[in-house]
């Protein structure tokens, strides 16, 4: 489940107050290498040159984004891509090489050329006083009473096979998806296990997913539902 990109702008501008720098228009009042000048070091492009399987990025595609720093400012850009093993933001600069920001960014909102939108959040970002939390980029899903967030933990492994002189490397993804309700940040192992989570409503979520989960939908957008469903009730009871 995907927020439109006019939704993602306002919850985006209700949470921050921003200045505007879009990199992407000559006419927006700022010089057109803001973002550029704002951060940049050459990407070794060597570093993943033996991958065989996997990804450290989030999405390899390339795609438009708009960051917001820690003074809240916000910047656009063309090309960019969220690294979620070593948590870096890659773009392109003006003569096309891949940089690593040094952008002290806490939130990302990408659109991909479908017109999806992807809005994470980095760690120290995410609403409420959270004691302990990994430190990394959360994708947010759904917003209410209980928030969902997903969280990609990547690991690298090599492998150097028989009679070969080079190692070859692998990458391995496993999402996580997370409900931040009460100030505390849970881990939904498996769908059936929310109800245990949010238990103040065990036995209304115990029956959506027994007369309501559509087990053809993503994994994404059951878990979406489900919250949403969840956030229904606890609305209702005020």
């Amino acid at each position: 489940m995907r927020i439109v990109f006019i939704v993602a702008c306002f919850l985006c501008q209700q949470s921050f107050a921003q200045q505007v720098v879009d990199v992407s228009k000559e006419n927006s009042g700022v010089n057109t290498n803001t973002f550029y000048t704002v951060s940049g070091e050459p990407f070794v492009t060597t570093k993943f040159v033996n991958l065989v399987e996997g990804t450290p990025y989030f999405k390899d595609d390339w795609m438009g984004a708009i960051l917001v720093d820690g003074k809240n400012n916000q910047y656009k850009s063309k090309s960019v891509r969220l690294d979620l093993l070593d948590n870096k933001i890659h773009f392109l600069d003006d003569g096309g090489r891949e940089m690593i920001a040094s952008l002290d960014a806490k939130q990302i909102i990408f659109t991909d050329t479908s017109g999806n939108n992807f809005k994470f959040l980095y760690s120290s970002a995410l609403p409420g006083d959270l004691k302990s939390v990994k430190h990394g980029w959360y994708l947010w899903l759904v917003t209410g009473k209980a928030s969902l967030y997903k969280y990609f933990t990547k690991t690298l492994s090599e492998m150097r096979p028989y009679n070969s002189a080079t190692y070859e490397q692998y990458i391995k993804t496993k999402a996580s998806y997370l409900v931040l309700y009460n100030n505390a940040l849970m881990e939904i192992k498996k769908l059936k296990d929310a109800p245990a989570v949010l238990a103040n409503k065990k036995a209304e979520l115990e029956n959506f997913l027994k007369t309501k989960d559509k087990e053809t939908d993503s994994m994404d957008d059951r878990f979406a539902a489900l919250i949403q469903f969840y956030n229904s009730l606890v609305k209702d009871d005020k």
